[in-house]
């Protein structure tokens, strides 16, 4: 339970409780209104007005009138050396840009559907979520965080998956940078971190130097609250040749046939989530079986079944998670347009989706 209902919660209490003592002073206006107030409160607080009330009418709205939100909080200034975002994103189109390229989408494919860009941070917002079809965040792996401690916004978006919504994450993990806009403070929310293990070294006096140019990813990768929320591993499938990082480059193939989509042309892929383990990985934590569905066919590697482009499902709703870089110099203006478009034909069909749900 956040702050908010916490202090309505007690407020509602109190003018309730007061109630009965301003009865016996004087009958009037006053105390029906001061027992409707505590009454409303106290829906509130509990949770009852948001998840009783509210969704079923926003519900009910979204249906006639469907509309894609995309969370347009951070900074995006291009030629920033914080990578637009004041983190290492590796986003490639601004808030007004998804705007505009789902716009021009919907309007080929004749789908009625309005695009807006939303302020995530307003409290206001997020309590009217329910309203939107699908929520689209474009910066990559961090998100506008209100209160890094109880990490409200994040709270929020999972409350809205859920309850039936499409959350919608491009281009590496999601929420795992928070960014505080008010003071323009950065926040990692790791909570280890497992990085590379050299299969081979040797020493140089105090220098150790790889002895194979190969370096193996070690564990999950760094959890996050959002990663331990929805029980879903993320590993690197990178290896370092020549002293430089190499992503694993492949061509994917759509699993959809109604996709307009039907082929990624070599995708780098760095970070892959986890459908399956072999016997050689038993002793590694268990996954949610069927909590991941992958958008294209599953690669295998290592005695592992991964994907980089994916479902998870939680709850009644789905989160649509695109782990491959759209900012990156090893990647394919070929692949990056059409890693987009997949997205893009994702989000619009995501509504249908979304509504069928409601």
């Amino acid at each position: 339970m956040g702050i908010i209902r916490t202090t309505t919660l007690a407020i509602g209490a109190s003018l309730l409780g007061s109630v009965p003592g301003t009865f016996l002073i004087k009958l009037g206006v006053l105390p029906w209104i001061l027992l409707a107030v505590g009454i409303l409160f106290l829906l509130h607080g509990t949770g009852f007005l948001q998840e009783y009330v509210v969704r079923r009418i926003l519900r009910s709205i979204r249906k006639k009138r469907p509309i894609v939100a995309i969370i347009s909080d951070l900074p995006w200034t291009p030629d920033s050396p914080e990578k637009r975002t004041h983190t290492w994103a590796w986003s490639k189109m601004s808030p007004v840009e998804w705007q505009r390229t789902i716009t021009e989408d919907a309007q080929q494919s004749k789908i009625k559907v309005k695009v807006k860009r939303i302020r995530i941070k307003k409290s206001c917002v997020r309590f009217f979520l329910d309203r939107y079809n699908v929520i689209l965040n474009p910066y990559g792996s961090a998100y506008p965080e209100v209160n890094i401690k109880g990490l409200p916004v994040l709270n929020t978006i999972l409350d809205y998956v859920l309850f039936g919504g499409l959350f919608v994450n491009v281009a590496d993990i999601p929420f795992y940078w928070a960014y505080e806009p008010q003071r323009e403070v950065l926040y990692d929310l790791v909570k280890y971190s497992h990085q590379y293990v050299p299969v081979e070294y040797e020493s140089d006096g105090n220098i150790l130097r790889l002895k194979s140019e190969y370096m193996q990813s070690f564990g999950p990768f760094a959890e996050t609250p959002f990663l331990s929320e929805v029980k879903v591993n993320v590993i690197n499938t990178e290896t370092v040749k020549n002293r430089e990082i190499e992503p694993l480059c492949c061509s994917l193939k759509l699993k959809d046939g109604s996709l307009k989509t039907k082929e990624l042309s070599r995708v780098a892929i760095n970070r892959v989530a986890v459908i399956d383990r072999r016997s050689e990985y038993e002793s590694m934590p268990a996954l949610e079986t069927g909590r991941v569905e992958s958008i294209v066919e599953e690669i295998i590697k290592d005695g592992q079944l991964i994907t980089p482009i994916f479902h998870i499902n939680f709850g009644k709703g789905r989160f649509l998670v695109s782990l491959a870089f759209l900012d990156y110099d090893k990647q394919s203006d070929e692949a990056k347009e059409q890693i987009t478009s997949l997205l893009c034909e994702l989000i619009l069909k995501g509504i249908w989706h979304r509504r069928s749900k409601s």
